[in-house]
């Protein structure tokens, strides 16, 4: 299937904290159940520099590219076996993307004033959104080591190499609006090739980041990827329920 954009990002940092297991299912539809690792739920924040989103299966010129700062906040989840990504929340540096992906794709985006800076191969990226509690995230992270790809039945396949993410199916897309107990979920397919990835040395401070997503803070150290870039392309969303065989495509 032809994608609906492709999107194009670089200094991609991975963060990962394991939450406990009965806390994250609270936050995630009925239809879906929480994916662990090593006995685990996990929850993770994905600071990116987007440069462009192209129309369809076109990249824009390099000459057109804009910095876009982005954060993901993410949760591991499977439909019948199927395993993908739940979004809890994105916030975005500019205001059209963030009504426009909330419209189309009924991702919980959101407006925050968002900064990257650079010096070297140091990255300092900053994200603030205002709310009650705000959500803030900071980092300044560095990539090192030699570049990798994730192992079969590694972290990193767990936590990075996931192709699906599911969205509720209902009109409620408001974060913190609770669990939804519609056996239907929106389903988006990413094409792209694997993740290039790189150790990193990172430094992290988020502040009230999970409590905007009705999550505790975590109390264990995370766990943190680096990767250099990407190109994706982003697959039409199609509605789905649950089988005991695997995802039913609905006819509507």
């Amino acid at each position: 299937m032809p994608p609906v954009l492709t999107v194009t990002g670089r200094d991609v940092l991975f963060v990962h904290w394991p939450l406990d297991t009965a806390v994250v299912e609270s936050r995630i539809p009925d239809a879906l159940d929480v994916a662990t690792f090593d006995g685990s739920a996990w929850v993770s924040a994905l600071a990116i520099e987007v440069r462009g989103v192209g129309p369809g299966p076109i990249r824009l010129p390099r000459r057109l590219e804009r910095g876009l700062p982005q954060l993901v906040c993410r949760t591991y989840v499977t439909l019948d076996g199927q395993p993908g990504v739940y979004f809890l929340s994105l916030d975005t540096g500019s205001r059209l993307p963030a009504t426009v992906g909330r419209r189309a794709f009924g991702i919980p985006i959101h407006r925050a004033s968002m900064r990257i800076t650079r010096q070297g191969e140091t990255v300092t990226f900053r994200s603030r959104r205002d709310g009650d509690p705000p959500a803030v995230f900071r980092a300044r992270y560095r990539p090192t080591g030699e570049p990798y790809r994730a192992a079969s039945d590694s972290f990193e396949s767990f936590g990075i190499e996931r192709f699906r993410f599911f969205l509720p199916a209902d009109e409620d897309r408001r974060v913190g609006a609770g669990r939804r107990s519609d056996g239907r979920v929106r389903v988006g397919e990413l094409d792209r090739k694997p993740w290039d990835l790189r150790e990193v040395d990172a430094t992290v401070r988020p502040r009230g980041l999970f409590e905007a997503v009705d999550l505790p803070a975590p109390t264990a150290d995370p766990v943190a990827h680096y990767s250099p870039g990407f190109e994706m392309g982003v697959e039409p969303l199609r509605t789905a329920s649950t089988t005991e065989s695997g995802l039913r495509p609905d006819a509507k």
